[in-house]
């Protein structure tokens, strides 16, 4: 795999008495391509393996530009700080797929399940059904917000944001033209409590969407044309509670319901109905400070349960979300042992999950360690040695379905000169 990124930004902001006036222009270009050999299905005897190939290119163009305004002002014993502001952009993506085939005619080969390495000729060339597509994404958004400050121990914040995605499709090769067009309401509401200065409680709700397309907006089919975005309804309760100076524990509760997911017609198995929903319950606790004036720490565990509520195209009610663990601990801590030298070592512990929501193929957990030295040649120039996985674990970081699974890194050394301006 491989990808080139080039990036761009500039932000202007403008004080005039109480308004604030903020604008901030990003252009990006991004070439990526990758190539897979993915295995599939196993004999009977379980003494042979399927192998299919694949290549991938993707080319996209971004340009957005946000424009905030803040102002802030009191009406009464109440003090207002509004936010304002828009936002557009557009994206143009070209995709181009390739298949792989076996001695220039099979489109997959089976292999021995007990020795998979093969020197067989390859080539790559278009089939019919892979990509060769140009997307067109415009977006245009404007939002309001108010942050009230009721008293000292009370905030309030509500806000509306508004969307209008359009994503037009075409099909290179047939010539084919499909566009999806959405129009999507926002809403968010929060209270902050401070029953003590070092204490503040919370509460969140919001919601999101997700476009039909997918958060990668690179296809769009007859079907997915069809289709509302899937929506988020976002709850949160929390606290931060200010232990010491510098050193802080936050906690919070939330669940997040996803509806609009795609089922299969039960009268009729060739159309997709909107009926698929899931739910995930999670709870997260987090430290952040100075255990000492040498020692820093910050660290967090995670608690989720995600999980079908109502039935989909790929799992039935009760089924768990891929990719998801159930537990996930994390701790990294720096220890300034000079004045110019650092050390830092972490520890990162992940549960097992499923790679794919039918639930059959689980990813084992692991526990990896990571560990940095640095050395501080003057004020603004400091040279960096990160070690991932320093003893050198085998483990796997995620999955695109249960025979397309992805290792985690061996052990990786890198080293860096960083300069601060």
């Amino acid at each position: 795999m491989g990808a080139r990124v080039n990036l761009g930004s500039a932000t202007v902001e403008h004080q005039a008495g109480r308004l604030t006036i903020r604008n901030r222009t990003t252009v990006g270009n991004y070439d990526r391509g990758y190539q897979n050999f993915v295995p599939g299905a196993v004999t009977a005897d379980k003494a042979q393996v399927t192998f299919s190939a694949y290549n991938n290119t993707t080319r996209r163009r971004n340009v957005f530009n946000q424009t905030d305004l803040t102002y802030s002002l009191e009406t009464g014993p109440i003090r207002h700080k509004l936010l304002a502001g828009a936002e557009i952009g557009r994206q143009l993506t070209d995709n181009f797929r390739n298949t792989g085939y076996f001695n220039n005619s099979a489109t997959s080969i089976l292999v021995p399940y007990a020795d998979t390495v093969i020197d067989t000729p390859m080539t790559f060339r278009q089939s019919a059904t892979d990509a060769d597509n140009h997307l067109k994404t415009s977006i245009a958004a404007t939002y309001v917000q108010d942050q009230m400050e009721l008293s000292r121990r009370i905030q309030v914040v509500a806000g509306l944001r508004f969307d209008h995605f359009d994503l037009q499709y075409h099909n290179n090769r047939t010539g084919d033209n499909l566009r999806r067009i959405d129009n999507l309401v926002s809403p968010r509401a929060g209270i902050v409590f401070k029953p003590v200065t070092p204490l503040s409680v919370y509460a969140n709700y919001s919601v999101s969407y997700l476009p039909s397309s997918g958060d990668q907006f690179s296809s769009l089919t007859t079907i997915t044309q069809q289709v509302k975005p899937e929506k988020f309804h976002s709850y949160e309760l929390g606290a931060k509670w200010d232990v010491a100076r510098s050193f802080s524990l936050t906690t919070a509760v939330y669940r997040l319901n996803r509806t609009n997911t795609r089922s299969t017609d039960p009268n009729d198995p060739t159309r997709i109905v909107q009926t698929g929903s899931q739910r995930t319950n999670g709870y997260e606790l987090g430290l952040n400070g100075s255990i000492t004036g040498r020692w820093r720490v910050a660290g967090g565990y995670a608690y989720q349960d995600a999980f079908v509520t109502s039935a989909t195209t790929a799992a039935k009610a009760g089924a768990q979300v891929a990719q998801v663990p159930h537990h996930t601990f994390s701790l990294w801590n720096n220890y300034q042992i000079l004045p110019k030298l650092g050390a830092g070592l972490g520890i990162l512990n992940r549960t097992d999950m499923f790679a794919a929501i039918d639930n059959t193929v689980r990813l084992p957990g692991y526990t990896r360690a990571d560990a940095a030295v640095y050395y501080s040649l003057t004020q603004r120039l400091r040279l960096q040695t990160n070690v991932e996985n320093l003893f050198d674990r085998k483990y796997y970081i995620n999955a695109d379905s249960n025979t397309n699974i992805s290792p985690g890194f061996a052990r990786a050394v890198r080293v860096g000169l960083i300069v601060r301006y």
